[in-house]
């Protein structure tokens, strides 16, 4: 395949890898640029009529800023998904999320996207489906199992065939850059994005674009958001969009939740849904079993933290803490910046220990997994059985695409820490 993307792993300052390059091949930034150089023709040029500036007059005078749109573009077209599924693919083990640090993009040339990340070696942890697990004990209150018994009900009477896309549906779609005769530019690129379908006025532009679609339906555009989304440029770009996937909001898709968790039984999932309903010190079940679990196993396998990650851990909650009205409040204790340092710390050993259990037990990822995930985000109850939120879930932004590899990249933990439980639990 000519126009492949290539995946390097190199060492700069570790004995191990603890860097990667991603090489984007010539042909792919030739076509590009010369697509986009066209399009900019077709914009108003200062001094010429629309159409009539020179092409050489254009690579002369807008070139920088055609290649700083190309490398804003390629990262979010195809690099990032490319990196997370080499990631997942080879199994390598990073401390924190990885940075992007260089890019190198000019025509006639291999691009170069650089990302650095804090390795961690490869440890075994033996024997741990026999550790002592001992599960939190759920309360007895027989309204909890109505609550548990009614939200079942309610979802069920709920289930329907529907084809066509409403607000709340999560759609998965392919994008394909399409050239000016309305065919793919680049062979062999696409790139698979999720977007939550929103109600809210922010999310009317994609809203608009997908609403009263169905699965596997293909159409064409050149819609703002879809140029906002990969730049902060637009060049008119045309994409044809192909419905791959729509998972609707208006029911909570029970089989789905069971294939998730692995239940055989419709009281099995009456269980499993208790866990969520029963809560003691404001924390629920589910939540007091996940930090059981890894309390035990932070004892039985203890792990050094790398100083530097847990520091950029800190950054992103305070980041987070602040956009919480409050955050005010909060600063003003006197152990504030001792529980973000705690929390911090916590988050980045539960991540390691995560990666260190999916690799040991070879845990696989596929589409299923996904759709089980997303599942459980429709409802804010059923949210509270996801340990490893996206980012972007947790920020609630319902009008910006998630690339699929991205999600399949946290899924990854999750599937972990599921089956983590349900071996503790047998």
């Amino acid at each position: 395949m000519a126009e492949s993307l290539r995946f390097e792993l190199s060492s700069c300052t570790h004995k191990i890898p603890d860097q990667s390059c991603i090489t984007v091949p010539q042909e792919i930034i030739d076509k590009l640029y010369q697509h986009t150089l066209i399009l900019q023709q077709h914009a108003d040029t200062v001094g010429f009529s629309k159409k009539n500036a020179p092409l050489q007059y254009l690579d002369s005078y807008y070139k920088e800023h055609i290649l700083n749109h190309l490398k804003e573009f390629l990262l979010k077209y195809s690099v990032i998904s490319f990196f997370y599924q080499q990631l997942r693919e080879q199994h390598i083990l990073t401390a924190g999320e990885p940075r992007l640090v260089d890019i190198s993009l000019a025509p006639e040339k291999d691009a170069q996207y650089i990302f650095q990340f804090t390795p961690v070696k490869k440890v075994a942890v033996r024997d741990w489906r026999y550790l002592p697990f001992k599960s939190p004990i759920r309360k007895k209150y027989k309204d909890i199992d109505k609550q548990a018994s009614n939200f079942i009900t309610e979802e069920r009477a709920q289930h329907g065939h529907h084809d066509e896309i409403t607000p709340g549906d999560w759609v998965l779609f392919e994008i394909t850059l399409l050239n000016q005769n309305q065919k793919p530019l680049l062979k062999n690129l696409s790139e698979s994005l999720w977007i939550q379908i929103g109600a809210e006025e922010t999310s009317e532009p994609f809203r608009n674009l997908f609403l009263g679609k169905k699965k596997g339906e293909h159409f064409t555009s050149n819609h703002l958001c879809l140029q906002e989304y990969f730049s902060q440029n637009d060049y008119d770009y045309f994409f044809d969009i192909f419905i791959k996937e729509i998972l609707p909001y208006h029911y909570f898709c029970l089989d789905s939740f069971k294939r998730h968790f692995r239940l055989k039984s419709d009281r099995k999932m009456h269980q499993k849904i208790v866990e969520v309903y029963s809560f003691r010190n404001d924390i629920s079940l589910r939540r007091a079993m996940i930090e059981e679990a890894f309390l035990l196993i932070n004892r039985t396998y203890p792990i050094d933290v790398p100083e530097s990650v847990v520091i950029r851990q800190e950054k992103i909650l305070r980041e987070e803490l602040q956009t919480n009205p409050d955050y005010t409040v909060y600063k003003l204790q006197s152990d504030f910046d001792q529980k973000v340092r705690l929390l911090a710390e916590k988050q980045v050993r539960e991540n390691i220990l995560i990666d260190h259990f999916a690799l040991q037990e070879n845990i696989n990822i596929d589409d299923s997994d996904v759709f089980g995930y997303l599942n459980l985000t429709k409802r804010p109850r059923t949210k509270e059985f996801i340990h490893f939120l996206h980012p972007e879930i947790r920020a609630n932004e319902e009008e910006l695409p998630i690339p699929h590899e991205s999600l399949k990249y946290l899924c990854i933990k999750e599937k972990t820490i599921n089956h983590i439980l349900y071996h503790f639990t047998k």
